[in-house]
């Protein structure tokens, strides 16, 4: 957790010295400043939050002196690295998006094309 801390406040502040570069270089467009603000604003949210809820916690994993190996928890599921499913899945993702802006028919066919390829996926995965 303390490397998910850091992490955060690492990336919080770039986002606030981008922040900064850009109010002084785009004086006169407000909307930038605004939203990397917002976003500087939401990493040091979480930052803090992830650092007052577990700031008792005695995680194996912040342990710098045990290998990761040992810390590393139990198996989840086979992933399999060969399938064309994942960049089916991107692209029906991608339709589906742009169908809220184009054609609700077009959202409809991603979305369709999108329930195939994760029942595809789970078909491929199960074989393992």
């Amino acid at each position: 957790m303390k490397t998910f801390v850091g992490l955060f406040v690492i990336s919080a502040v770039f986002g606030l010295v981008v922040d900064a570069v850009y109010w002084f270089v785009a004086k006169t467009e407000p909307a930038g400043v605004a939203l990397l603000s917002i976003m500087t604003a939401g990493l040091i949210f979480c930052a803090g939050y992830a650092w007052i809820a577990e700031r008792d916690a005695d995680l194996e994993g912040d342990d710098p002196s045990k290998a990761q190996e040992s810390v590393a928890g139990e198996v989840i599921e086979v992933f399999t690295t060969h399938s064309p499913w994942p960049i089916c899945i991107a692209f029906c993702v991608l339709a589906m998006l742009t169908g809220v802006i184009w054609s609700p028919m077009l959202g409809g066919l991603g979305l369709l094309g999108a329930l195939y390829c994760f029942y595809r996926l789970g078909v491929e995965s199960s074989q393992f």
